[in-house]
């Protein structure tokens, strides 16, 4: 009985190990016609036993051939039941000659994917996914590449002068000389010396006015009276006259009205 149940143990694992899921490499690209510039997603996926490799030793290789590669490749590793997945996923890009269509749409054949592994008794492994072909469409119709001139190249070369240069000439040098014309008044406006805002002889006048009026007022405004008549005439070049203003603002006793009439008739008498 016990034999009975051994052979059958052992045959159920041997149809176990027959039914297992052989390793699986595919490759995908989303999608997978694309025009120059356009983004598109590469994916190559390896279903391996999970029992009968060694995890760590798993590698995804995916040349992308003439295409670019935009940003990092994003590998991943999931369990799926007994079988490791191992996803290698990039974003590439046509930007050069060797993918761009040049009469018509472009196929281009990318290199075959493959994996590489150890078994768990130090065997390698390797598998190669079937050959993935990507399509590059023209931005530009057939009919529009082959017109002379095509209509998408631009205009580079300047156009010869025709009768319109002509028409223009007048204008512009009229133009030139107002602008030369204005250019110059304001450099003469801008050199033409300025009047003084205040001369002298009337900034003296109303200091003597005020002189005048203090006599009539009380002390403080007689004091700013011939305070004021000292700066003015000081600056006029009267220094005799502008120190016997300032004593008289600046004595200990009040100013009397005496005093600040001499001032302004010795004030008055430098005017004239």
């Amino acid at each position: 009985m016990r034999l009975l149940v051994a052979v059958l143990v052992g045959v159920g694992l041997a149809a176990g190990a027959a039914y297992a899921a052989p390793p699986q490499l595919r490759a995908e690209a989303q999608p997978s016609s694309v025009g120059v510039g356009d983004e598109l997603t590469y994916v190559v996926e390896a279903r391996l036993d999970a029992d009968d490799v060694d995890p760590d030793s798993v590698r995804v290789f995916a040349d992308t051939g003439p295409f670019v590669q935009v940003g990092p490749a994003r590998t991943t590793r999931d369990r799926d039941g007994s079988a490791l997945v191992v996803r290698l996923e990039q974003r590439l890009v046509c930007l050069d000659l060797g993918c761009a269509p040049v009469d018509g749409v472009r196929r281009i054949r990318l290199p075959a994917a493959r994996v590489t592994a150890r078994r768990a008794g130090g065997a390698p492994v390797t598998l190669r996914a079937v050959p993935l072909t990507l399509a590059v469409e023209p931005r530009i119709e057939r009919s529009a590449v082959r017109a002379a001139p095509p209509p998408y190249r631009q205009q580079t070369a300047l156009p010869t002068a025709g009768r319109g240069a002509a028409r223009l000439f007048v204008p512009l040098v009229i133009a030139t000389v107002v602008l030369l014309l204005a250019a110059a008044l304001l450099a003469v406006l801008a050199l033409r010396p300025r009047p003084t805002a205040r001369p002298r002889e009337a900034e003296l006048a109303r200091a003597l006015r005020l002189l005048r009026e203090s006599e009539t007022r009380p002390a403080p405004d007689r004091r700013r009276a011939a305070g004021l008549v000292s700066r003015v005439v000081a600056a006029a070049g009267a220094g005799s006259l502008a120190d016997d203003a300032a004593r008289l603002a600046w004595s200990e006793e009040a100013p009397d009205r005496a005093a600040t009439g001499v001032l302004a008739q010795r004030a008055e008498g430098s005017v004239r």
